[in-house]
């Protein structure tokens, strides 16, 4: 017996050839969501909101009331637009503000609350400069004890924000004198930019060892130009001692970041890696600095460990603590080739290497398309300097590929194109490395995808398509699902078969559109949008029929005639497909 059936529906597993794939796998799986078993669409994105820029290239949602996705659209959209810009919330437990903090290439890292977010005023500078170096003057006093003291002064923010000390002014005298302050207020502009609205005046007080340390004083409004000291020793000495000796504002040129356990965000530029203060994003001490082999693309995270990727050997840092991270060198020679394909997931974090889609998990780092593609073929069907990726369930959707189409009916393999525009993307790519069924399907798209993301509230996939917002709900069992593409393995009977008989079994969902009332016979014929779908059936490489589907488990007629080696099914369609039958008569085609 000869027949082919087909009861379940495989993805494509690029490294082995056509004819030698399993019965199930596909030789091109285009827009196909295959978990089911079943042959079905992937669900077409749902249309969100209009970019208010058209030019950017990211979005941030922050949620009015709700944070699940019934509630999707109820929220507050943030737009910018570098596409690798990286958006987190405090890290601070009960943040009054309710800060959120951004970083890109573009410009300086910035902060804004979500009342001014809301309200659409402008963000802040994040980071304090250092306090304005005041002068001293020491007048009046009646004790014989004399006093040297140190002064420093600090800005601080409107969120409560201090920055670092200035250099401090030295004066001795009477310890009941007035000590008076002339105080050097920042500009207008740095108010403005930073945020500032207070100064705090420190100075020490020396132990009985002999130790002199700095304790705070009082706070002045940051525009005040003068203040006078008269507190007493015990009363200084009770209070808080100055914390921010060494915090100094995030570098200008920090790139992007992501946010780990105990208050902790890591950034990078260049080859460095940096690391706030614990639960102050606003202080990023040098002394806390680390750095790379080679210079970094972009960070990632699995539980307590950073996950570093570069240009080179990927790099793990570890701790709990930024003033005690070590950092080491993973053995596998992996560079990661774009910033916008590393995924951080629950199994690890993924990303693009030349080699294949690389996961860095318990120590190591792993190329999990081994066996399902291979580097050439990666290379070919991904362009991986460019790749945008996300997390759709729990396969890596990436765009940023190669826009696939076909040089000639005749042709087993597919040509893909490469793009050069840096507009968007209009090919992807689905891996699902733990599906061996699942394994490879591509993507296309006929407007230019410019990012691809995944909602840090509800876990949703959000696209940024043609200057307008869309989000993939894979949950969404009713809604319209997008047209595929499905071309089985090539058959190879034990001799020369002429395939007679046919039989396609489909259920016809929600989402199908109405059905014309002629059937159009003509051959080879593309997808109508009246249509089910489209059967084609290739002989030794050529078309020798198309057919419309329009009923489930109709018999169909092949073309006779002739013999053939080989043998593929190409299926078209928005239809539900459950079975494929092929005999070379009826007769066999009963017993299939």
């Amino acid at each position: 017996m000869v027949a082919v059936k087909i009861n379940a529906f495989g993805g494509m597993q690029p490294a082995i050839a056509p004819r030698l794939l399993p019965d199930q796998a596909a030789a091109l799986s285009q827009n196909t969501w295959l978990y089911s078993g079943e042959l079905v669409g992937l669900v077409a994105p749902t249309y969100v909101r209009d970019l208010i820029s058209p030019a950017s290239g990211k979005v941030y949602r922050v949620p009015n009331n709700y944070f699940d996705s019934a509630h999707f659209t109820d929220a507050i959209w943030m737009e910018f637009p570098n596409i690798d810009t990286d958006v987190i919330r405090s890290p601070i437990v009960g943040d009054t503000f309710d800060r959120y903090y951004w970083a890109a290439a573009s410009g300086p890292p910035q902060v804004n609350s979500r009342a001014r977010i809301a309200a659409g005023l402008p963000p802040y500078m994040l980071g304090v400069p250092p306090g304005g170096t005041p002068t001293l003057a020491i007048t009046g006093g009646a004790s014989a004890t004399i006093v040297s003291r140190a002064y420093a002064a600090t800005w601080v923010t409107a969120f409560n924000e201090e920055g670092p000390p200035s250099t401090p002014v030295l004066g001795t005298g009477k310890i009941d004198a007035t000590f008076t302050l002339t105080l050097n207020p920042p500009s207008a502009a740095q108010i403005t930019s930073n945020n500032l609205l207070y100064a705090n005046i420190y100075r020490t007080v020396t132990s009985a060892a002999g130790v002199a340390t700095y304790f705070f004083v009082s706070q002045v409004a940051v525009t005040a130009t003068t203040f006078a000291d008269t507190a007493l020793e015990a009363v200084v000495s009770s209070n808080f001692q100055l914390a921010s000796t060494t915090w100094s504002a995030p570098p200008i040129d920090l790139v992007g970041w992501v946010t780990l356990p105990n208050g902790m965000i890591a950034g990078w530029r260049g080859s460095e890696i940096w690391f706030c203060e614990p639960f102050r994003p606003h202080a990023w001490p040098a002394a806390y600095a680390l750095t790379a082999e080679y210079p970094i693309v972009g960070l990632g995270t699995i539980n307590q460990t950073l996950v570093v990727l570069t240009a080179g050997y990927p790099m793990l840092a570890t701790g709990l603590n930024p003033a005690a991270m070590s950092l080491s060198k993973l053995g596998a020679f992996e560079p990661c080739t774009s910033r916008g394909s590393i995924i951080s997931t629950p199994e690890g974090v993924y990303y693009a290497s030349p080699n294949g889609l690389v996961m860095v998990a318990n120590g190591g780092a792993t190329i999990v398309t081994t066996g399902l593609i291979m580097k050439d073929e990666w290379n070919r069907l991904s362009n991986v300097s460019v790749m945008r990726a996300t997390r759709l369930g729990g396969a890596y959707l990436a765009f940023g590929s190669a826009r696939p189409g076909f040089t000639q009916a005749n042709t087993w393999e597919q040509d893909f194109v490469q793009l050069s525009d840096f507009t968007g993307s209009y090919g992807g790519i689905i891996v699902d490395p733990t599906n061996a069924r699942v394994a490879f399907n591509v993507l296309t798209t006929v407007t230019p995808m410019t990012n691809v993301f995944n909602d840090p509230w509800s876990g949703e996939v959000i696209q940024i398509q043609n200057g307008k917002v869309y989000r993939l709900d894979i949950a969404n069992e009713t809604g319209p699902r997008q047209a595929f593409i499905w071309r089985s393995k090539i058959f190879q009977p034990t001799d020369k078969k002429n395939y007679q008989a046919m039989r396609i079994y489909f259920a016809v969902p929600p989402w199908a559109p109405a059905l014309n009332p002629v059937r159009k016979t003509t051959s080879p014929q593309a997808l109508q949008p009246d249509q089910y779908g489209l059967v084609r059936i290739y002989a030794d490489g050529n078309l020798v029929m198309t057919r419309e589907l329009r009923i489930s488990g109709e018999l169909m007629r092949l073309p006779s005639g002739f013999k053939a080696d080989f043998w593929q099914i190409e299926l078209e369609a928005v239809v539900q497909i459950e079975s494929v039958q092929m005999a070379t008569s009826d007769k066999e085609l009963k017993k299939v």
